[in-house]
């Protein structure tokens, strides 16, 4: 005959096997243990500026140079001319300015990675681009909604 006290032990111990993993998980995800979290901040970064209405597809800080240089994608429907893109600390130079939808304009800026001091440390910068429709003339400024660009400086 098998005993009601074991079965409600072993239960009892599996269910906090459970909740514990799970919590290990959320915290893991959050960043609460080094070096198991630490890349979802950049890789969530990285993702929305993929598919943004200016996408910043690559981007990259150099601490030997203290350059910071972006690409950025139209991915709105119409035309639009580039006026100011700042990034960081300072204002890219853009070539070209005028980007049909889907076309790609590559950006730098020569102090822009200025905070960039040795390999391997992050960077967050905020971003905003004011550009005009060329469709209607409407000038609009985009600030990716808050997301900064973040990532590692490189050599």
């Amino acid at each position: 005959m098998l005993s009601k006290k074991g079965q409600g032990a072993t239960e009892y111990l599996v269910i906090l096997a459970i909740v514990i993993i799970i919590a290990l998980i959320v915290v893991g995800v959050m960043g609460g243990i080094p070096g198991v979290g630490s890349g979802a901040k950049s890789r969530a970064s990285a993702s929305y500026w993929q598919t943004a209405d200016l996408a910043i597809p690559k981007y990259a800080a150099y601490t030997a140079t203290d350059d910071l240089n972006v690409t950025i994608r139209n991915n709105l429907r119409s035309s639009i001319t580039l006026t100011t893109v700042s990034i960081g600390p300072g204002t890219q130079t853009c070539t070209p300015t005028s980007l049909a939808p889907g076309q790609v304009a590559t950006c730098t800026d020569d102090t822009g990675a200025s905070g960039c001091s040795s390999e391997g440390d992050t960077f967050s910068y905020p971003v905003s681009v004011a550009y005009r429709d060329d469709d209607t003339g409407a000038s609009y400024t985009f600030t990716g909604e808050g997301h900064e660009i973040e990532g590692k400086c490189a050599t």
